[in-house]
């Protein structure tokens, strides 16, 4: 058994500790509410232009024309792995991680190139240390994001599937649905997928397009693709800061479970060191005797 002077340090150290994860709870629960009122204020936009291309894209021949939209044998796959640069945020890398892993063992064998662009840290890591081909890495880019940033890097994404240097490109990010819900997802950015039972609901509306309908989807789709970008982007940083927040939670209510198991174990302690010299004072007394 521990010696209470033991025991002391033990709470004193755990006390400690406590004090970390309520004040990381706190911090994470902040960046939380901002990064969830970044998702509102996207949201309408993202709405608007998935719409708008739905409308334009019910023509089928527009559809198969433009680039970005035109489906090709894919030889050659591009993966954004989106996670966080720091830990402490329980379960969220790992589920993210392991189903970039699990992608690239099932399906790395059915094409020329498999590659995977990291964004964040952790991802960047687990891949390289499982010799996982990484073909650009992309540290800090989560903090203090903008969408110029994320236009810079979804440029050279569309550059890349044009030129014909990718004839896919995925996003793996974690959805946000709740403080203590993250959901992983795997999403297809390019070429451009629009559901047909949404272009065939939009076939029946008849627009007038100026300056035409081909000029007005070439400039909505980067764009489009820009907003299903920024949004995954916005959404994993959400479900980071509820995943740490969470874990932080855990942590200080565990924190305070272990002072209290200490706190029991230092009185018994205590007491038995109590009734041990109760003892040998009585013993001391019947043996002057």
């Amino acid at each position: 058994m521990a010696s209470g002077k033991d025991l002391k340090r033990r709470i004193a150290s755990v006390k400690s500790t406590q004090q970390i994860t309520k004040a990381m709870k706190m911090v994470a629960a902040a960046r939380l509410r901002r990064a969830q009122e970044a998702i509102v204020k996207a949201r309408p936009f993202a709405a608007a232009i998935k719409q708008t291309v739905e409308n334009i894209v019910s023509d089928e021949a527009i559809r198969d024309a433009h680039p970005l939209l035109a489906k090709r044998p894919v030889k050659r796959v591009n993966v954004f792995l989106i996670t966080s640069d720091r830990g402490l945020c329980g379960g969220f890398n790992s589920s993210l991680v392991k189903r970039a892993e699990a992608l690239y063992r099932s399906e790395a064998s059915k094409y020329e190139k498999f590659v995977f662009t990291c964004i964040g840290k952790k991802g960047y890591e687990y891949l390289t240390l499982r010799k996982i081909p990484v073909v650009q890495y992309h540290q800090d880019f989560q903090k203090g994001m903008t969408y110029a940033r994320v236009h810079a890097l979804g440029k050279e994404a569309i550059e890349g599937f044009l030129s014909g240097e990718f004839d896919e490109i995925r996003v793996i990010f974690s959805e946000f649905r709740s403080a203590v819900s993250q959901v992983s997802q795997t999403v297809n950015l390019l070429p451009v997928e629009i559901p047909q039972e949404q272009t065939a609901g939009a076939q029946g509306v008849d627009f007038l397009f100026e300056p035409s309908r081909e000029d007005v989807l070439t400039e909505l789709l980067p764009r489009y693709f820009m907003a299903r970008l920024y949004k995954s982007l916005l959404e994993n940083t959400a479900s980071e800061h509820g995943a740490r927040m969470a874990a932080m939670d855990s942590a200080t209510k565990n924190a305070g479970e272990m002072i209290r198991k200490l706190t029991l174990e230092y009185n018994k302690v205590r007491q038995a060191g109590i009734t041990k010299e109760l003892l040998e004072i009585v013993s001391g007394a019947e043996a002057l005797k």
